[in-house]
């Protein structure tokens, strides 16, 4: 059994405004800081940057206003951008995109090579500039996951530069800077958690050291929505809790078919990926539980119910009242339906065998359409 988990850790309230120690920790003080467009109105965000740029006056600042997951082309872009400025360190402030962008520059800072060179599984590259991740969405785990996702636009793939060489040296996880973010986000966050907890959980590769963070991170995030109250700082210390967690398990065990059927719906569509994972989470559960697969129960954390099985149903009634009443959508808004389900299901499949032959239970072309058939 191995567990790896190599970024080291802070979150409390009002942590972002004292980032700079961490650089002195690093022995940086030149950072390239990026941070997401959304957020440049925050009076919250403004007061964190102004402190990091007190404390490092040759910080060189990018605001990072491209729509959706990264490209490669635009990894490049802003690679050029920081070339010139001679940067020592990066901190990368923002949502999962805006992080793995942080990552790929952290990269290709000590690796003068195109972005494309590097996507998939990269060996035989140079150690990154120090990356420092504060995230400003909780859910997506890229503030602590060395996989940084990039779209290669060309071939229509969403790939992404895996390297372990990738980890943050540092994550400060701070719920303040996450109050402003759009409602609809901070769900579709929390949901991308839930599918990390769920996949990982049942992968035919966990292992029981994984299956705690798979666990524990489901039941902070599960808890978090069921309250229904994400505007506290509380809940959005917890949804931060279950993103880490899920992230490790994941890291340390393997996805199966819902994190595939996002990536897959998330290329085709342009849908944000924790939207996409939402979409199929559920239903995945539940095909899994009709196919005997009762061991979700470890996931419900009444623990009331006598069975296993029972326990199991119990929880996606639970998981159905949390869909109405966060408005999770289906497939039809997105073009989809009885006439092409089975189309969608094919191409899904021929594309996903990786994340299939991760399921507990066997899943093939046949259980894609019939899990797509319940979202029609």
């Amino acid at each position: 059994m191995q567990f790896f988990l190599s970024t080291d850790i802070t979150i409390g309230v009002h942590e972002a405004l004292s980032i700079h120690p961490h650089l002195a920790s690093l022995r940086v003080s030149r950072p390239g800081i990026i941070h997401d467009a959304a957020i440049a109105d925050s009076p919250y965000f403004r007061d964190v940057l102004k402190n990091l740029t007190a404390a490092s006056p040759g910080a060189v600042v990018y605001c990072n206003d491209f729509k959706g997951e990264p490209t490669y082309r635009h990894l490049e872009d802003v690679a050029g951008f920081f070339r010139p400025k001679a940067i020592d360190s990066v901190i990368a402030i923002g949502g999962g995109s805006t992080m793995d962008l942080g990552k790929g520059i952290a990269l290709l800072m000590t690796n003068e090579v195109p972005a494309l060179s590097l996507k998939g599984f990269p060996a035989d590259v140079l150690d990154p500039l120090p990356l420092i991740t504060v995230p400003s969405l909780l859910g997506s785990g890229a503030e602590v996951s060395y996989n940084a996702v990039f779209i290669d636009e060309d071939a229509g793939r969403k790939l992404g530069i895996n390297s372990r060489k990738n980890f943050p040296k540092k994550c400060v996880i701070d719920p303040q800077l996450s109050m402003t973010a759009p409602t609809e986000s901070v769900i579709a966050s929390a949901m991308d958690s839930l599918v990390h907890c769920v996949d990982s959980f049942g992968s035919v590769k966990h292992t029981p050291l994984s299956r705690i963070f798979s666990i524990e991170g489901f039941r902070r995030t599960f808890y978090a929505l069921v309250q229904d109250q994400l505007d506290r700082a509380e809940s959005r210390i917890d949804l931060a809790i279950g993103s880490v967690c899920g992230t490790a398990a994941l890291m340390n065990s393997g996805d199966g078919p819902t994190n595939g059927f996002a990536y897959y719906l998330g290329v085709r569509h342009r849908v944000p990926h924790g939207l996409a994972g939402a979409i199929f989470l559920k239903e995945v559960m539940r095909y899994n539980h009709l196919q005997g697969y009762d061991k979700y129960a470890m996931l419900n954390p009444t623990g009331a119910c006598s069975t296993q099985s029972d326990a199991t149903a119990e929880l996606l009634a639970e998981m159905d009242t949390i869909y109405r009443r966060y408005r999770i959508a289906n497939l039809v808004p997105y073009g989809y339906g009885s006439g092409n389900a089975a189309e969608f299901a094919r191409e899904a499949s021929g594309a996903l065998q990786g994340s299939f032959s991760g399921n507990p239970v066997p899943f093939d072309g046949a259980a894609a359409e019939a899990v797509v058939r319940n979202l029609v």
